[in-house]
């Protein structure tokens, strides 16, 4: 008996609804084997019941491999390879779900995929007023407002709280609403980081029942300031067609895993053009999002069309169907652990 068939005997143990195991996830953070003594200490955060079943069946199958040894299997309260900041849990508390739009490169239309996810949450929650908002945290290349075609600035209120405007239902904050189109921000990372701090924690959202993240690309400071202010509920990771992309949003989603946020699913965006028969060109290739998705043992959630339309208000109804989809599959994961 030594670490390494232990790790090994342990990597047997999924962590649902993942098909990934607890070792590949980086749960197993302590083994120390003594004779005929082991400890083994494991953090998986999240619901605390999956937890105490997981330490439960990591002590059977050590003792079913390795009969007459002893293990003394502890399940860690903190992680204590986080040396990041927790989110405070009262941050943006009157928001019920927060999810996060992200990947680790840059051109894969994250904003594009954000935008329209939110108009899909907008026709599921809105009415008479915004039940859904949108984030827009890329400080430096801000494409909301184009997105949406309007830009309408915000204003401020008798609490000094920033309001931000209603725009299809959702409400929106954006750096692209404070600056002018052609002054270029050249923030650095303190500065961006309290931007995003303020739109989180100094904004009236009010009461809602969704809130979109849309990150900019990469895992550098714009994306922690996030991860480390807002409990988030989980994360999307977008990708395209082709190989580079698909390895550079897997290597980016490995910050999700490290915070322990949960990752919903991948979506890839531009991944066919519909033919006027319906038949589907995939112009790029097929198969890379799920070399990704079952690299990080998670599903493709959505295949977003090529359509220009999505860069627009007026959306096509063949490509706000696939949103609506993506909004669904999302609200039915988030209601099981709500």
């Amino acid at each position: 008996m030594d670490k390494e068939g232990i790790l090994k005997v342990l990597s047997s143990i999924k962590y649902p609804p993942y098909e990934k195991d607890i070792v590949s996830f980086g749960m197993v953070k302590y083994v120390k084997v003594d004779g005929n003594h082991a400890e083994v200490r494991i953090y998986t955060g999240g619901n605390k019941e999956q937890a105490l079943d997981i330490t439960k069946r990591a002590s059977e199958v050590l003792h079913a491999a390795f009969p007459g040894r002893r293990f003394e299997v502890l399940l860690l309260e903190q992680n204590p390879s986080n040396a990041a900041p927790k989110a405070n849990e009262d941050t943006m508390k009157s928001v019920r779900w927060k999810i996060a739009v992200a990947s680790g490169k840059g051109g894969v239309g994250k904003s594009t995929v954000a935008v329209n996810l939110a108009r899909a949450f907008a026709k599921k929650f809105s009415g008479a007023s915004a039940r859904v908002g949108l984030m827009d945290c890329d400080i430096h290349g801000p494409s909301a407002s184009i997105l949406f075609g309007k830009k309408v600035f915000p204003t401020v209120n008798e609490n000094k709280e920033i309001v931000p405007p209603e725009i299809d239902g959702i409400k929106v904050i954006s750096m692209g609403m404070l600056v002018d189109d052609d002054q270029p921000l050249i923030w650095r990372g303190p500065m961006v980081s309290g931007a995003l701090k303020q739109f989180a924690e100094e904004v009236a959202w009010g009461d809602l029942d969704v809130m979109v993240f849309d990150f900019p690309p990469g895992t550098g400071d714009a994306v922690l300031s996030v991860v480390q202010t807002v409990p988030l509920s989980g994360a999307v990771v977008v990708t395209t067609p082709n190989s580079l992309a698909a390895q550079t949003a897997a290597r980016g989603a490995m910050l999700f895993e490290k915070s322990n946020v949960k990752m919903f699913g991948i979506v890839e965006n531009m991944a066919y053009f519909e033919m006027p028969d319906g038949s589907k060109e995939f112009l790029f290739g097929e198969g890379f999002a799920d070399g990704a998705a079952a690299h990080l043992g998670i599903p493709v959630l959505a295949r977003i069309p090529i359509d220009k339309s999505l860069q627009t208000a007026e959306v096509s109804q063949q490509s706000a169907a696939v949103f609506d989809g993506l909004a669904d599959a999302l609200i039915a994961e988030l209601e099981k652990n709500p």
